[in-house]
This record gives C-alpha cells, sequence and structure tokens, in this order.
C-alpha cells in the first residue's frame, strides 16, 4: 500500500490555498491562472474563500483543482 498518494476527498471547501501549493504542487498552474500567489494574505484563505472572491462556483473550483492531482 502507498502512503503517500494524494487523497482527492482531503480536498474540500475548507483546503487551504497554502495546503495546495505545498502538498498537492499539480495545482499550483491553475491556482496561478486564477490569480492566486504565495502571498501571506492568499495562503491564509479557504477555497470557499476563493470562490466567493473569484465569482466561480465552488464544486466547479473543487472539481478542476481535484481534476489535477494525481
Amino acid at each position: 500500500m502507498l502512503y503517500n498518494m494524494p487523497k482527492m476527498d482531503e480536498i474540500n471547501a475548507d483546503t487551504k490555498v497554502s495546503t495546495l501549493f505545498r502538498e498537492y504542487p499539480e495545482t499550483v498552474d491553475y491556482l496561478l491562472s486564477l490569480g492566486l500567489c504565495e502571498c501571506k494574505d492568499t495562503f491564509a484563505k479557504a477555497l470557499r474563500d476563493v470562490s466567493r472572491e473569484k465569482d466561480i462556483d465552488l464544486e466547479y473550483l473543487l472539481g478542476e483543482i481535484k481534476s489535477r492531482v494525481r
């Protein structure tokens, strides 16, 4: 059994941007395309906050991010 495999079900509305940058580097290009960066203010945000601020449907955002996780 592989213990280091990412679990897509761990990514949810409460997942922080910092977690994605740190644990799911394959999502970074997509996050950057949304205008999210590694700055202090962005890192503390949860995906639900990002979806609200960027006017993106939360389920769509989660789906896009999960589709990039290997």
